[in-house]
């Protein structure tokens, strides 16, 4: 998807080098994220918790599997292999995941900010139905507020991304007529 950009290097050579650097990036982030999770679960200083008990880490470990699995058929095809025969069936599962996988940690994201507002208690206590909830808002912990705004960061980040990656490539009309 990135050598769709409209951006892009000149150079294809440079533009994969680009690309994939991006994903080493990527890769040293959750592993160093990974680390810090397990770390921080089994510290009997600050309290033990468990370890893979959540939709957030099913998820993740699922995104950081798919992602390990995506980078070396990636290498190895598009890197070290000179044969075009593999690097054109890698490149269709290639092109499907990268998007795919994108969108499930933007989704493992939000659903750790979803998982840590449930520890800190962002809610407020209500005596009636909150059919009305907009006057309250101020009720809602400033902390609270923080992470939700990071949530719609990452979400927007995520829709700009989308954008950014099919900037107009498939109209409404291409794709009703692919239906009909």
């Amino acid at each position: 998807q990135s050598f769709r950009f409209p951006f892009r290097a000149s150079a294809r050579a440079q533009t994969k080098l680009v690309h994939g650097m991006a994903w080493f990036v990527a890769a040293l982030s959750a592993a160093i994220a990974l680390i810090a999770v397990f770390m921080s679960h089994n510290d009997g200083v600050s309290g033990y918790i468990a370890n893979l008990y959540s939709l957030h880490s099913w998820l993740g470990i699922l995104v950081v599997t798919i992602y390990i699995v995506q980078f070396v058929m990636g290498a190895y095809a598009f890197y070290f292999s000179a044969r075009e025969s593999l690097k054109a069936v890698v490149l269709q599962f290639h092109v499907i995941v990268g998007p795919v996988l994108y969108f499930s940690v933007v989704a493992t994201i939000l659903l750790g900010i979803q998982e840590k507002e449930g520890f800190i208690g962002c809610s407020y206590k209500v005596d009636e139905p909150d059919t009305f909830p907009l006057p309250r808002l101020e009720k809602i912990p400033p902390m609270c507020l923080v992470s939700h705004t990071l949530g719609l960061l990452v979400a927007s980040t995520a829709v700009a991304t989308y954008v950014a990656l099919y900037n107009g490539k498939i109209s409404v009309l291409e794709v009703t007529s692919r239906i009909d």
